[in-house]
This record gives structure tokens, C-alpha cells and sequence, in this order.
């Protein structure tokens, strides 16, 4: 090969590398002129690519590649056509938005709150939860830490002083107490620069399929009921109306107990305290064999009653409740009462045994705020374009 050659190599591969990673780094937020802001300009660009008189850099195309949109986030498909001008359009009228927050509230239960996030029992560490944490110190990059990275002068971070602003999460927290959780932070809103509304985390059923036992489980129709009454709180300001509000799916808790199934102290003095007794009871492991253990979502044939009551709290978490919260959000959405309400489907998140504190051997540690973090942000569409997410 002649040397002009091995250096045009070099120059196609060091381009395409460029390419690669300008497209990474933008956001799929339709700013097709990269100003910083989503109006008519981009519109009209967007025409005028579709009509050949425009073409597009790399890192124009991967802001406007926005279509199509699944669970109300884009999902870049390589291709700019109709789809991504009429999400566009949307966007320019005020009917979408995938622009990064001002702020963000928070609305959960005990995860929401840190609880035992260092492994002590029953204290709340709001300094390391995945979403409004502000622990720079610690391994939990969270939402927070993330927007204040991006936009370190428009973004009114969480911190220690302004946490009750932010954090409205109580542990204990059942699906009842969206409403008021929701009603809080609209009041808490007026206390911000903007006064509006931003992001609004939402984090709650675990405490509605932990329970005494499979009967005491909220009832589905009453969990939905009450998922729609804090929707509503939200639907009735006219600032949280079109507010970027992520809905957490229920996480598979059944992953928390086999993390410290084999520890005796989390079995033998800890989960008889642990008010999640449907999971956590005769803690013993009868399951047919390491490979079923490991299979919550089948029953094997030589599976004992405790790994099929676990497997049967696994089953209805996927397919009773998390479908309420994906379905109902989609159906608001979708009518246009919340526009910009979103489901993140984390169901997939399986927690191991560093994910999991030491205390009460149940909520996550700090270790697992880090993981809830980093699978939460990935699967928003803030996550598109960050390079962490590529994998």
C-alpha cells in the first residue's frame, strides 16, 4: 500500500471517529441548529432537509433525529424524515419537551429517601439518592449531580439547604400518598428561581407489593385509583401540566432478597422486622436448583412453596402492577393531559449483593443509588446522547 494511501486511511478513520462521537454527545432534543433553544428555525430546517435544500452536519443530524418516540422518549433511528419534523412541530407549539430541567422534584418512599443507604437502619441519607443527590463525595452520580454537570449556571442544583425544596419522598410511602406528595412539591415550586415546574421524579408501589402476605397486597383497581388521583393533582397546574415527569416502574425486588439470602445475620434478625413479609418470610431457599433461583419468572417443577410464593411476587409486580403505572401514563400522555410524562422500565435492574446495605439487608446502598442512577438516566432520553449509555 503506498504511503498517500495509509494516509488517507488515517484521515477517513480519524473523520469517522469524529462523526461517531459528535453523534454520542448531542441530545436527540430536536435543536437542528444547535442554538441552544427548539423554535421555528428548526422547523423550517427540518422542512428543508426533507425538500434537499438542507443538509445536515453530523452532530445537527443526531439533535433532530427524534423519531420515533417509545414511551414518550425519542428513539434515534438513523433517519431524519417526516416523523422527526412533525416531533419537531410539536416541540416549536409547546406540546413536547426534551429539553434539560431547571430543576427537579422528587416524589418516592424510603428509597426516595436514602434510607440505610450506609447500612444504618432506619436513617435517611437524601445526600445519596439516585435522583436529587448531592453527595459529590460518594459513587452515586445521580440525576442531579448529572444537570448540574451540563448546565452548571441555568441548573438550580439540590443541595443540603435546598434539599425540602426538592426532596419530597417519605418512607413508608404507598401509592395513596402520590396526591400529597404531588401537592407538595407544587407548593414547593414557588421557592425556586423560576417558580415552575422542571422534572419530576416519581418512585413509588414498592410498599404497595410488600406486604404482610399475597392477600394484603393493594388492591390493583385501588393502586391504579390512587395513581390517577396524583396524576390529576398534577394535570391541574397549569406549570406541572407540561412538566417532564419520569415514572419509575417497581423495581424487581425479588433480586434484593436473593442478594442476601445466604447472610445470617439479614435472615435470622433482620427480615422478620422487615415489613415486606410476602418476599421475605421462611427466608430458607427451596427453589429446585441454583438455575431456578436464578429464573424468578418460571416455576420449575421441583420448586418449593417459598420459591414459588417469591417467584409468584415477582410475577405479579411484572404483570399486574407495572403495567398500570406504563399503561395509565401512556394513556395521559397520549390524550395530551400530561404530555411529557414518561415510563422508565428499570424491571430489568437485577441488584447483587453490593447493590444492597448491610443494615437491613433490604433497601439499596449507596453502591446501589449508583446503579439506579445509572440505569434511570440511560433509559431517558437525556441518555441518548451520553456515551455511558452507548453500551
Amino acid at each position: 500500500m503506498s504511503p498517500e494511501r495509509v494516509i488517507f486511511n488515517c484521515i477517513v478513520l480519524v473523520y469517522s471517529c469524529f462523526i461517531h462521537t459528535a453523534v454520542l454527545l448531542a441530545s436527540p432534543d430536536g435543536d437542528i441548529n444547535t442554538d441552544g433553544q427548539v423554535n421555528a428555525v428548526d422547523a423550517l430546517w427540518g422542512q428543508q432537509v426533507l425538500l434537499e435544500n438542507r443538509s445536515l452536519s453530523p452532530d445537527q443530524f443526531a439533535h433532530g433525529d427524534v423519531a420515533p418516540l417509545v414511551s414518550g422518549n425519542p428513539q434515534p433511528d438513523g433517519v431524519f424524515d417526516l416523523g422527526d419534523v412533525l416531533i419537531i412541530h410539536r416541540i416549536v407549539l409547546g406540546m413536547l419537551n426534551f429539553s434539560l430541567p431547571e430543576h427537579q422534584f422528587n416524589i418516592g418512599d424510603s428509597i426516595g429517601e436514602g434510607e440505610a443507604a450506609d447500612g444504618t437502619i432506619g436513617e435517611a441519607h437524601h445526600e445519596t439518592v439516585w435522583s436529587t443527590g448531592y453527595n459529590a463525595g460518594d459513587s452515586v452520580n445521580s440525576f442531579n449531580e448529572r444537570f448540574e454537570t451540563i448546565r452548571p449556571v441555568e441548573y438550580y442544583e439540590n443541595n443540603a439547604s435546598r434539599d425540602a425544596i426538592f426532596n419530597h419522598a417519605v418512607s413508608g410511602s404507598v401509592m395513596a400518598d402520590f396526591a400529597t406528595q404531588a401537592q407538595n412539591i407544587i407548593a414547593a415550586s414557588v421557592q425556586t428561581p423560576s417558580g415552575e415546574a422542571g422534572v419530576v421524579n416519581v418512585f413509588l408501589g414498592s410498599n404497595d407489593v410488600c406486604a404482610p402476605n399475597m392477600a394484603s397486597m393493594t388492591d390493583p383497581a385501588a393502586f391504579e385509583t390512587q395513581f390517577r388521583a396524583g396524576l390529576d393533582v398534577l394535570a391541574a397546574d397549569t406549570t406541572f401540566r407540561s412538566a417532564q415527569i419520569n415514572v419509575s416502574s417497581i423495581p424487581a425486588i425479588y433480586w434484593l432478597w436473593n442478594a442476601k439470602r445466604s447472610v445470617f445475620w439479614c435472615r435470622v434478625f433482620v427480615w422478620p422486622f422487615v415489613p415486606c413479609e410476602n418476599l421475605l418470610d421462611n427466608p430458607s431457599d427451596d427453589c429446585e436448583s441454583s438455575v431456578s433461583r436464578g429464573d424468578p419468572d418460571n416455576v420449575y417443577p421441583g420448586d418449593g412453596a417459598n420459591c414459588q410464593r417469591r417467584k409468584e411476587f415477582h410475577r405479579l409486580t411484572r404483570d399486574t402492577y407495572n403495567p398500570i403505572l406504563r399503561d395509565i401514563l401512556a394513556q395521559y400522555r397520549e390524550s395530551g393531559i400530561l404530555p411529557n410524562a414518561r415510563y422508565t422500565d428499570i424491571f430489568d435492574v437485577r441488584f447483587e449483593s453490593s447493590h444492597v446495605n448491610s443494615g437491613d439487608c433490604f433497601h439499596p446502598s449507596t453502591d446501589g443509588h449508583a446503579l439506579l442512577a445509572e440505569k434511570e438516566w440511560c433509559k431517558t432520553h437525556w441518555g441518548n446522547g451520553d456515551p455511558a449509555c452507548a453500551n
